[in-house]
């Protein structure tokens, strides 16, 4: 798979299948238009193309107000993974935002991208003031000789699968429905720093996460998760908030890795969560604390295996 960042480096010899679309996350949805891509890429001899941008639309007009469901690179070795040939990964600017839908689709998706097909959502919008949408693109289609497939909604449960709804599930720690929404287990990547070592004087060390401030972390509380540490999977027991009981003034996402004695400071680890167990609480010791983390680790351990 290539990647191109910048529009002017574009140059195809090869006519393609485009899809648009932020893709934050990644879910079914997301997954279902890109199999659609692909698929019409192979039925038609066409190279595919994702068209996707490094920052969020909206935090271009809200200053970085909405966190994201998967780091860029994430999002980019997510799809490199699904098999699609070129991802243009640029910014969302000005210069996007000046674009009128005619220009848009003249100077980006004809001029750059070579399009003879279009694979988009059902409700997508595009251009100056989003001024485009599916009935513009047909219209000009014909005008440009491009072909237009809309891809219909997911819904699960009556809901339609969105980013918008997965994070709501997130803030309100419903990791377990996610799963069914995101299509795989949430989880956030980071590398291991030194916390307080509170947690290894209580018998139950932990490691502790640089965090992305532009990530979205679910609800604190203590979670079930999984800890991927290179290619092998751990149970854990992780803890997101301020650990009231010892005071923590600093947010913090704490893991106790169950059965794992290696040393992971400054190693980059993948934490998935599997279900929220309880609220983060104050205990009147530290005692009433051990005893807590003992039982939410024996409630881990008799949970069904897992696996991702």
């Amino acid at each position: 798979m290539k990647i191109v960042n910048n529009l002017n480096e574009i140059n195809l010899k090869n006519d393609t299948v485009v899809t648009i679309g932020n893709f934050d996350g990644v879910h079914i949805g997301h997954q279902n238009i890109i199999d659609k891509t692909k698929l019409i890429a192979k039925e038609k001899n066409l190279k595919s193309v994702l068209f996707t941008f490094s920052n969020h639309p909206i935090n271009f007009f809200t200053d970085n107000s909405l966190k994201n469901l998967m780091t860029v690179e994430d999002k980019y070795n997510f799809i490199k993974n699904m098999g699609i040939d070129i991802v243009l990964l640029i910014p969302f600017n000005e210069s996007i935002i000046k674009l009128t839908p005619d220009e848009y689709v003249k100077e980006i998706l004809i001029k750059r991208l070579k399009a003879k097909e279009l694979v988009v959502g059902h409700d997508f919008k595009f251009g100056k003031n989003r001024g485009g949408d599916i009935n513009f693109l047909k219209k000009i289609g014909q005008i440009y000789n491009f072909n237009v497939n809309v891809v219909r909604p997911v819904k699960i449960e009556n809901i339609r699968v969105s980013s918008t709804f997965i994070r709501t599930l997130l803030e309100k720690g419903n990791v377990g429905k996610v799963k069914k929404f995101l299509g795989r287990y949430y989880n956030i990547n980071g590398v291991v720093i030194h916390g307080k070592k509170l947690g290894r004087k209580l018998g139950f060390p932990t490691i502790n996460l640089k965090l992305n401030e532009n990530i979205l972390i679910p609800k604190t509380g203590v979670y079930y998760t999984k800890v991927k540490i290179k290619d092998n999977f751990y149970d854990g027991a992780t803890n997101i908030g301020y650990s009231p009981t010892i005071k923590n003034k600093n947010f913090s996402i704490e893991t106790h890795i169950i059965n794992y004695n290696g040393d992971l400071y400054k190693k980059k680890v993948s934490v998935y969560f599997i279900e929220r167990i309880r609220d983060e609480q104050k205990f009147l010791s530290l005692e009433e604390l051990k005893n807590q983390m003992k039982n939410d680790i024996e409630w881990i351990k008799r949970k069904k295996y897992i696996y991702l």
